[in-house]
Formats: structure tokens, C-alpha cells, sequence
């Protein structure tokens, strides 16, 4: 069943405004220009709920609302002030008076729901369904509609007071100053007998009051262009605040977009990387599968591999010919030995990030493997490493030349780092088996 509201407001812009939202709400908007019209219709008609202007001609607001409290037939109609006024004091005088609360003119459907579900009005309190149901075809006022009904009211609650004292000030002056000079010159010519001298007197007081007349007018004039220079002002603000929301608005989708791009292609990188590390990872276990699978003997998983430390690490394959050894050392690092007991030389390419093979090195290795480069040094992939897959810039071959590397390929890489005894559990030095 519909319900209807009583909008109270001069002002037919607030008024439309407001209805619109309402009418989302299954609410009837009622108009009534002033304090007197409210309380005529509620003479003859019952509503569900008042919206209350603050400023209009005749009765305000407060005074409109002390006359519906006091009559039988409307004292139960909970009233809602509509209006640019705020602050701790104007809130306490409303409930002081018997109104619910404030809706700010600054409308939007969220504060008029709000204020709905409050009286009780919308919900599931009410009986009816949540806003969230008719939330897509909601109506909403325009951004002309609203700027027109902020600037309405807060002329009429902040400026139109401000000027109406100052005339009123003014005026109150002028009639003193008229009764004080006329009451003081009636006596005058009650005890004198030289009239001509009162009426010049008569005629000085009469241009002084034309004087202030005009000074008067002057002060209201002054403070009028100051009023229009502020609302222009004002205008301008809210129409270059609401330009740049929109901007804001068009680059946030902007952005919006090229994340949800970005996060297909992230999503289809890390695919790539993770086919990438694992072909490389299979094609590296193979070939230690080829290096190892032609063994002379079985290997017991006890046999172990010594220096002159003691025991290095165990022993997990023998090659058939040049038995070489592949062991792993008690920090889980692999390494390849000769038969002579030295560190195996490794042929694998060494890449890297910039020209003229300068910068970080990098090979196409597993991780946790001991490799023994030229000039007798041992360089080592980290066990816990990250692979990289790029496109390398320059390589170095096994005769320590540099080449500029040519192919159009990513490859899967990992970094080369010098040697630490502490982590690999892997030196320099002669190995060999106990149990040969």
C-alpha cells in the first residue's frame, strides 16, 4: 500500500527532489508551500511521515512543529527536519522540539533510506523488501537538482538572515533616531517663540536622517555584491569539483581495466614459467639419469665419499666408464667427481644480463648443484634458488670467450654464485670412495 509523506518547503525544487527519491520507496510526496498550508492539510488529511524545511516565510520550521505537537489528530506523526543546518546545537534543539532527526539537503537515496528505515518507514521492520532489491533502478536526483536545492537553502538559513538583520538593523535606527530628533524638536518649539530657528533646525535633522537613509542603503547595497561575489564564487567550486569527479571517476575505470589486463597476462606469465623451470628441471634430471644409469655396481645408500676431512657427503651413482662418482654432501649440494678424486670440470654455458659477458653469471643448471668453472674456481646454484627465464644479453664458452647471444629464445636460468664451503659442504680438494 502506498504511503505518503508531507514535504513542508518553499521551495519546489526541494520539494521535487525529494518526491523523486521517495516514490523509489513506494512513498507519495505531498507539497506544501509554507507552515500554515501543513497544518490546513493536516486539518482535513492523515500522513505517514512530515519533512520539515527550517527557513520559510510566516511560521518556521520550529514553530510549525510546536503547533502540530499540540493538536490530537497529528501529535503521532513523526516529523524529520529537511534542512542545510547542522551542528551539535541545532540537532539538540530538534529533538527538544519532537522531531526524529535531520536529512541533510546534500540529498542522495542513501540518506533518505536511512532516515526511512529509522522511522520505521522502509525495511524489514516495515514489511517491505530491502532497498537492495530495487537498488538498479533506482532513482537519483541529478547533480543540477541537488547543486539548486543546497544553494536554496543555505541563502535562506545562512545569507538571508544575515541581510534581513542588517536591513532590519537599519531600520530600527532610523525610526529611533526619527522619534529621539522629532520628540526633541516638538519640545523646542514648545519653549521657544523663534519658530524660524526650530524649522532650520527641523530642516538639518531632516537632511541628517536623508543622510543616514543613504548610508544605509549604501551598507545593504555593499553587503548584496559581497553575497552575489560568494555565490558566484561558490558556483564555480561545486561546478569544478563535479568536473573533476568525473575525471576521477573515467580514470579510475581506466585503471580498473588495465589491472584486470595485467592480471590475465601475470596469470598466463607465471603458466609459462612454471612449463619453463619444469621442462628445464626433467631435461637436467635426465641427464644425470644418462650420466649415472650404466653403473658397474650396485650402490648401497650408506656408501659414503670422504676427503681428508672424513666423510663429505653419499655416494649416489658411478659412472661405468672413467668412474666417475655423482655424490650429494651432507648439505644436500650435488657434485661430480674423477676418477683422480678432483672436482669434474663443467661445460655447461655461462650467460649474462649485459654485454661483453659483464655483470652476474648465470647457467642453465638445477638448483643445489657444485660446478668447478675455468681457472680451477667452484661456483654453485643455491639450493633454495629461483630460476629466471629471460633472454640473455651475452655467454661465455668453455675457452672463456664472449659471444653476443644471437637466438630468439628465453632460457631457463639460474644465478652462478662463488663457492662457500659453509653452505655447499663442497671444497676443492681430493675425494674418494671407502668401499671401492
Amino acid at each position: 500500500m502506498t504511503k505518503r509523506a508531507l514535504i513542508v518547503d518553499d521551495s519546489r525544487t526541494a520539494y521535487m527532489v525529494l518526491a523523486k527519491i521517495l516514490s523509489n520507496y513506494n512513498i507519495e510526496g505531498i507539497h506544501a508551500k509554507s507552515g500554515d498550508a501543513a497544518l490546513e492539510y493536516l486539518a482535513r488529511h492523515s500522513v505517514d511521515v512530515i519533512f520539515m524545511d527550517q527557513a520559510m516565510p510566516g511560521k518556521d520550521g520550529f514553530e510549525t512543529i510546536k503547533e502540530i505537537k499540540e493538536d490530537s489528530r497529528s501529535k503521532d506523526i513523526p516529523i524529520m527536519m529537511f534542512t542545510a543546518r547542522s551542528g551539535e546545537d541545532y540537532y539538540r534543539e530538534v529533538k527538544e522540539i519532537g522531531a526524529e532527526g535531520v536529512l541533510p539537503k546534500e540529498l542522495s537515496a542513501e540518506e533518505v533510506e536511512d532516515a526511512l528505515i529509522k522511522l520505521n518507514l522502509w525495511g524489514a521492520i516495515s514489511g517491505q523488501a530491502t532497498a537492495e532489491e530495487v537498488r538498479e533502478d533506482i532513482l537519483q536526483p541529478t547533480s543540477d537538482e541537488k547543486l539548486r536545492v543546497w544553494l536554496e537553502s543555505f541563502l535562506e538559513n545562512e545569507f538571508s538572515p544575515q541581510l534581513s538583520n542588517k536591513v532590519r538593523k537599519a531600520t530600527d535606527d532610523l525610526r529611533r533616531d526619527t522619534i529621539h530628533y522629532g520628540k526633541r524638536m516638538l519640545d523646542e518649539i514648545a519653549k521657544s517663540d523663534k519658530q524660524q530657528q526650530v524649522l532650520q533646525e527641523v530642516k538639518g535633522q531632516t537632511d541628517y536622517l536623508k543622510q543616514l537613509f543613504k548610508t544605509s542603503f549604501k551598507q545593504y547595497r555593499l553587503i548584496s555584491s559581497i553575497f552575489i561575489v560568494l555565490l558566484v564564487v561558490l558556483t564555480s567550486g561545486i561546478v569544478w569539483l563535479l568536473y573533476k569527479t568525473s575525471v576521477l571517476t573515467s580514470e579510475q575505470q581506466g585503471l580498473y581495466q588495465k589491472i584486470v589486463v595485467l592480471t590475465a597476462e601475470s596469470s598466463e606469465g607465471e603458466r609459462r614459467l612454471s612449463d619453463k623451470i619444469a621442462k628445464q628441471s626433467e631435461n637436467m634430471a635426465k641427464l644425470l639419469t644418462e650420466q649415472t644409469n650404466n653403473v658397474s655396481a650396485a650402490v648401497n645408500e650408506n656408501e659414503g665419499i670422504y676427503s681428508e676431512q672424513g666423510m663429505v657427503g653419499k655416494l649416489i651413482g658411478v659412472e661405468s666408464e672413467g668412474s666417475r662418482l655423482t655424490a650429494k654432501s651432507a648439505y644436500g649440494y650435488l657434485f661430480t667427481v674423477t676418477p683422480q678424486g678432483r672436482l669434474a670440470r663443467s661445460n655447461l654455458k655461462r650467460y649474462y644480463m649485459e654485454p661483453g659477458c659483464n655483470g652476474a653469471t648465470y647457467a642453465n643448471a638445477l638448483a643445489g648443484l657444485v660446478l668447478k668453472l675455468e681457472g680451477n674456481t667452484l661456483a654453485y646454484t643455491e639450493l633454495q634458488g629461483y630460476a629466471l627465464v629471460q633472454q640473455p644479453v651475452s655467454w661465455l664458452d668453455t675457452h672463456d670467450q664472449c659471444h653476443e647471444y644471437s637466438e630468439n629464445e628465453e632460457v631457463v636460468l639460474r644465478q652462478l654464485l662463488v663457492n662457500d664451503e659453509r653452505i655447499t659442504g663442497v671444497t676443492d680438494t681430493v675425494y674418494y670412495q671407502l668401499n671401492q
